[in-house]
């Protein structure tokens, strides 16, 4: 592999080096104020120099979305290639955390800075065989480097906003170049792909693929053993209608309180709350708040404290089992990382956090695959493609603070129309499989295209 390939442009560093003086009194004060980066020397590609002769996939995602989301297309690309080493690269620190703990420290990486004697040097350390960008990374000085080494370019899952096409369409004639450098773009959807045609891609490098994320969408409902033995485990009867708060958020914790409290007095004297905030660093409050509202509050972790029964699906005795009969059965507040999808399997209704406030809501897909039936509230943008899945195939329902009640009552009793629901939302995701096997398909081909001009 050549040292120094005419790629990078020293025009680029120039520019970097005017825009890091003009932002470092903002760093300095991101640093006074403790706020961690990335390791600099990380970022000046001063890593682990890997072996030669291997054949290497490298994969860049910026941050903990794109780190998850490549999570179906790295799996498919080891069975695809299992004799390829596969590194991840990431920009920021929470990201690098996350895919630390999902691929293993040794696959990952920081991505460096865009000068050219950096990318030079992150080149010649990684030996990339390909370079697949998730979404959208695009910077000119490592395009220009991986394509003057004839390192083939693929932007997979590749999404655009509106907004982010306006800011590019300004800066066309400085970015313009990078975005014709990948030999293909794996566009999510139409839209996206139509945004990088009108913004001067070359159409013969645009190919609609899908989205690659719904691939991660665990679209197996729970088994009825399964769901039996997680009722066990939580204290729950096996016909007890169950309501999960998933990835909640303040003041929602409040609002599913109150319809709890409300429906177990009138319309459903059995039902059972599982809460699961959003942040662990609020479980002390939140506890707190399920005692002010005269409720008895019970820790995952507690349960799990109990001795087990040697039969399986046999319910473990529970902390409310010797309370008086005038008692509530506690609400349970999980506080176990990693535990919210397996807990929705014991759900029958799901509230999606984040939606009741303007925060953009959580993960839907993951009750939605699993069959359980979804309400959110109306701030729900942070997931458009999926909400237009659902909206598509009437399967979730709206709420506001004033119809969470209602509409839980309605669905709790109208069994059949729960599952009707859960089952288009199911489908609904099920039709949108095969974008992570489009994309290794294509990232196969200019694999082997590479080889053959070897």
């Amino acid at each position: 592999m050549p040292n120094k390939p005419r790629g990078a442009s020293f025009a680029f560093d120039l520019l970097y080096l005017f825009l890091a003086a003009l932002l470092l009194p903002y760093f300095l004060f991101r640093r006074l104020k403790g706020k961690k980066s990335a390791p600099f020397r990380d970022k000046m590609a001063r890593i682990r120099e890997r072996k030669p002769n291997v054949q290497r996939l490298w994969i860049h995602a910026v941050s903990v979305g794109e780190a998850t989301a490549a999570e179906p297309l790295i799996k498919a690309l080891k069975a695809k290639f299992p004799k390829a080493e596969v590194v991840i690269s990431i920009t920021t620190l929470t990201g690098h955390a996350v895919a630390e703990r999902k691929y293993g420290p040794e696959n990952v990486v920081f991505y460096p800075h865009d000068f050219s004697w950096v990318v030079r040097r992150f080149l010649n350390a990684i030996k990339p065989s390909i370079v697949i960008l998730m979404e959208l990374e695009v910077w000119p000085n490592m395009t220009a480097e991986a394509k003057a080494r004839g390192i083939p370019i693929v932007v997979a899952n590749a999404r655009i906003t509106r907004r982010s096409a306006k800011r590019y369409k300004l800066g066309w004639s400085l970015v313009g170049r990078a975005f014709n450098r990948p030999e293909k773009w794996l566009a999510q959807t139409v839209e996206y792909a139509e945004r990088l045609h009108q913004l001067g891609v070359d159409p013969q490098r645009i190919e609609i693929a899908g989205n690659i994320k719904y691939d991660a969408v665990d679209t197996s409902p729970p088994s009825p053993e399964q769901r039996a033995a997680l009722r066990a485990e939580l204290g729950i009867a096996p016909e007890a209608p169950v309501l999960i708060g998933g990835s909640t958020h303040p003041t929602e914790e409040s609002a599913l309180l109150d319809a709890y409290k409300n429906l177990r007095a009138t319309a459903c004297p059995a039902l059972r709350l599982i809460l699961v905030p959003r942040h662990p660093e609020r479980l002390n409050s939140v506890e707190d708040e399920i005692k002010s509202a005269g409720l008895i509050a019970v820790r995952k972790s507690a349960l799990d404290a109990r001795p087990l029964l040697p039969t399986p699906y046999s319910p473990l005795p529970a902390p409310h089992s010797l309370l008086p009969p005038p008692h509530s059965p506690p609400v349970l507040l999980i506080d176990t990382m990693g535990e919210l999808k397996r807990m929705y399997a014991a759900a029958d209704v799901a509230f999606i956090g984040g939606s009741l406030i303007p925060h953009g809501g959580q993960n839907i897909m993951e009750p939605c695959g699993m069959g359980v039936a979804a309400i959110h509230g109306p701030h729900m943008h942070n997931f458009n493609d999926a909400m237009e899945i659902l909206r598509a195939c009437n399967g979730s329902l709206e709420i506001t603070r004033e119809t969470l009640a209602p509409t839980l009552e309605r669905l709790l009793k109208n069994r059949d129309e729960a599952q009707a629901m859960a089952a288009r939302a199911r489908e609904g995701f099920l039709k949108k499989l095969g974008a992570t096997s489009r994309v290794v398909e294509t990232i196969g081909a200019l694999l082997q295209s590479v080889r053959a001009k070897k």
